[in-house]
């Protein structure tokens, strides 16, 4: 199905090429759906089952899901709001155990945890468990975590990255719908590669945000990287058991192993770009997400609105889309030849801390 000018209210979320107009709530809603078409294109049958528990950034998400109606069934999505966050996450990971009862009717199950920071915080038990056991064959899960830096519609500010950090997983921020869309693409592969539960950063203005953004079979094509572990190409296992000794060796296997992966997944497809590169920078400035946007917002405004503006200034600018896992490659290349570097961030200084 194309968007064109017969717009219709349902193209968010049905239209497969062209230009589409749709929240960040809505982009998250999208991602399951384009996950599936994803993969029974290639041939999979894959369904998908959906937790969590409402609060704002996120807290229409699941009526939205649900407003989808028949969309719900013809994707094989299962909507189950947890009584609360870490119930919601303890789901989740249920959908992931196919090792222990093997699917009787799909190849796979996608996986979707929805929350907002304070949740993110309750859930870390079920999180850290769920993730050191992996996800399922042909499966991945994507923790979606509402943050509210500003304190917009919460009772405190709240960064969920050292949270998701702290329970091993990689963390994605999308600063835009179109990256909620792309990012969520990339989340689930990567989440499968790499066999790790993938937090996606979703803070206010990007979950209330509303933009165009263009959709197509095709725009997102995963390199699956050539990643050589202990002397094999590196291929992600789901464990049956997580018991001794096996949760000792999924841990130095998550720290040693997939944390690798899912740094290599992240270089193979561009997660982190330097979008202004000029031979002469003295200064790099890095910013993940939608911190990149209120940047180049302030970059405009300063008097630099243009890429060449910035690069004759001699400004070089790094978006990361991918902040943990950090590649350190695209960090070597960022602060070749600067005098200085700075690193915006909207709360802690988690990426700063890495670099």
């Amino acid at each position: 199905m194309t968007a064109d000018a017969g717009f219709d209210l349902d193209d968010k979320f049905r239209a497969t090429h062209g230009r589409i107009l749709l929240t960040g709530v809505q982009a998250l809603v999208r991602v399951l759906f384009d996950q599936v078409r994803a993969d029974r294109l290639r041939g999979l049958r894959t369904g998908a089952f959906v937790s969590g528990y409402q609060g704002s950034p996120l807290g229409t998400f699941d009526l939205t899901l649900q407003r989808t109606g028949p969309m719900l069934a013809e994707h094989d999505v299962v909507l189950v709001p947890g009584v609360n966050e870490d119930i919601a996450a303890t789901s989740v990971w249920g959908s992931q155990q196919d090792a222990i009862a093997p699917l009787a009717r799909h190849d796979g199950v996608i996986g979707m945890w929805y929350g907002k920071g304070p949740g993110v915080d309750r859930s870390g038990d079920a999180f850290r468990h769920a993730n050191l056991h992996g996800v399922g064959r042909n499966g991945g899960v994507i923790a979606a975590a509402g943050d509210d830096p500003a304190a917009k519609s919460s009772t405190l500010p709240h960064g969920s990255e050292v949270a998701l950090y702290d329970a091993g997983m990689p963390v994605l921020t999308p600063g835009t719908p179109q990256e909620v869309l792309d990012l969520g693409r990339h989340g689930y592969e990567l989440s499968r590669y790499s066999g790790c539960w993938v937090g996606l950063k979703i803070v206010t203005a990007v979950a209330d945000g509303f933009a165009e953004a263009r959709v197509d079979p095709d725009r997102i094509q995963p390199t699956l990287p050539e990643l050589i572990v202990d002397g094999a190409p590196w291929v992600f296992s789901q464990r049956p058991r997580l018991f001794l000794p096996d949760t000792l060796e999924l841990e130095a296997e998550l720290y040693s192993h997939r944390h690798d992966a899912a740094r290599a997944y992240g270089a193979a497809n561009g997660l982190n770009a330097i979008e202004v590169d000029p031979a002469d920078a003295w200064l790099t400035i890095v910013a993940p997400g939608r911190t990149y946007r209120e940047l180049r917002q302030a970059l405009s405004e300063l008097g630099f609105p243009r890429d060449e503006d910035v690069a004759d200034a001699g400004i070089r600018l790094v978006r990361l889309g991918m902040i943990f896992p950090l590649d350190g490659e695209v960090v070597r290349r960022a602060v070749r030849g600067v005098d200085q570097l700075l690193v915006v961030e909207e709360k802690r200084s988690f990426v700063e801390s890495q670099i």
